[in-house]
């Protein structure tokens, strides 16, 4: 079943107060059901509901036959957030039109009751939340707070599969039956945007800094100090070959710190230090104690995003994926050209390098890889991170993958790694208040700019973004 569309007329439509508000989990959305086409109704209810769910499907074809699979979460019970603004008589007509105001305020978090109901026991355990084991043998899948609208589909050689996080707005007129008349029900739709509620302002300053070290070992008669640029003899060439002992040899361990949480839209450089720290226990006599020159030739940063459903099966569990990567940052005498190289020096207390601050890596809110020094886009037109999601039928995780290549001693050596990575969308320094009007606190000019993408109306948000998009692509292609 796809996605909730819009459904209007002159019998009952919605119309939101101001579109381009933003709506978050807590937040007041206000609006009027409005009736432009006559009725005679002498007992009517007029409701509006809000509505909100995760759903999943996986078609599955091994080329004789197809299977599908779904999942399915409400959020919340259908008549749970609510708002009747009529009962009684409704009559008017053919040049009148009646107008009844809403509101109705966004949960916060998903109703355990909401999502367990008609679940069986082994469904509760198939899902990327799942139900904790108990001693008891009951099982409820727990609730989480509320995620906000999310879509994301594709379609490769034998799956195809698509999962969304949706949330409308429902408006009846149920007029009442008599025994002369019988009842019937007018009903509209108004699909909107639900913003996951943001990290607050200001932006992250700790991006949780985790060490990987790659320990390494190079022979070579240059680290030898006088030697560097030196003719080497038959004699040191035939050693060389056969891995005498007696080359110099230096130990060593390239440490790399990268962030394990990063942000869209936070203005600090993304950080990725280096460092080469001696094992002088290890290394040769001759250059020990002596700091080596380690010339970078190349380093490479990426992002490798996964998208992810899953869905229950008579007798296993079916779940499909996609991956794609980004590079975040990357240096090389090709791209980065630095006279002499870009070095790393191998010694005692030698400073890391900072390659984030140098490379100027950054995120904007949009989730577009920038080049801090010079505001131009780093990433592909079109091309952006988004930030992790979680919710019980689909996902969005990232791992942080890297790759150093330098030369020491003339002689080449390179590592590479990876870790998790959980991504944040932009903080913005706004509240949800009592009556559950957003409201901007402090300068935040990042976050007024963002509003605009994040509205209530799925249609402005939707253009919004594209004309953004556009307008950015266009600058980017000019040079601008």
């Amino acid at each position: 079943m796809p996605p909730t569309s819009r459904a209007n007329n002159d019998k009952l439509s919605i119309e939101l107060l101001d579109p381009s508000v933003p709506s978050f989990p807590g937040s007041v959305i206000r609006g009027h059901i409005v009736r432009k086409a006559p009725l005679d109704a002498p007992s009517a209810t007029v409701r509006a509901r809000l509505q909100g769910r995760a759903k999943a499907k996986l078609v599955s074809d091994n080329g004789n036959s197809k299977s599908t699979y779904r999942s399915r979460f409400p959020f919340w019970d259908e008549s749970d957030v609510s708002d009747i603004v009529h009962e009684g008589a409704i009559d008017t007509g053919a040049e009148e039109s009646l107008s009844w105001p809403f509101s109705l305020k966004i949960p916060t978090d998903v109703s355990e009751k909401a999502v367990n109901r008609g679940l069986k026991d082994k469904e509760k355990r198939d899902y990327f939340i799942k139900a904790p084991l108990k001693t008891d043998g009951a099982a409820e899948v727990p609730g989480q707070p509320l995620p906000g609208t999310f879509h994301y589909s594709n379609s490769g050689f034998s799956k195809k599969w698509h999962g969304y996080v949706e949330f409308w707005i429902e408006a009846t007129i149920t007029v009442k039956g008599t025994k002369d008349r019988v009842g019937k029900t007018f009903q509209a739709t108004l699909p909107i945007r639900v913003n996951s509620k943001p990290p607050p302002w200001p932006p992250i300053s700790d991006f949780e800094l985790t060490t990987r070290k790659c320990p390494g070992c190079v022979s070579s008669h240059r680290l030898v100090p006088g030697m560097e640029q030196a003719e080497l003899s038959f004699k040191q060439k035939t050693r060389k070959f056969f891995g005498s002992s007696k080359v110099p040899s230096l130990n060593y361990a390239v440490e790399m710190k990268c962030p394990a949480v990063i942000q869209l839209g936070n203005p600090s450089t993304i950080p990725f230090t280096l460092s080469a720290i001696p094992n002088w226990e290890k290394t040769s006599e001759v250059i020990a104690n002596v700091p080596q020159v380690m010339t970078i030739k190349n380093v490479t940063v990426e992002i490798e995003t996964t998208t992810s459903i899953i869905c229950p099966g008579t007798l296993d569990t079916h779940s499909a994926d996609k991956s794609w990567k980004m590079v975040l940052a990357k240096t090389s005498q090709e791209v980065n050209p630095v006279e002499g190289g870009l070095a790393l020096t191998c010694g005692s207390n030698e400073k890391p390098l900072d390659l984030g601050a140098f490379l100027g890596v950054k995120l904007d809110v949009l989730g577009r890889v920038i080049d801090a020094h010079t505001g131009k886009f780093a990433s592909p037109a079109g091309v952006k991170i988004e930030p992790s999601y979680l919710t019980y039928c689909m996902k969005v995780e990232h791992m942080l993958l890297w790759e150093i290549k330098l030369v020491v001693g003339g002689e080449s050596w390179g590592c590479s790694g990876k870790q998790k990575l959980h991504i944040l969308p932009q903080s913005l320094g706004l509240t949800v208040g009592d009556n559950g009007e957003v409201v901007l606190k402090g300068e935040n000019s990042m976050a007024e700019d963002a509003l605009s993408f994040l509205a209530t109306g799925v249609d402005i948000a939707s253009s919004s973004l594209d004309a953004y998009g556009a307008i950015s692509d266009l600058i980017e292609l000019l040079g601008g």
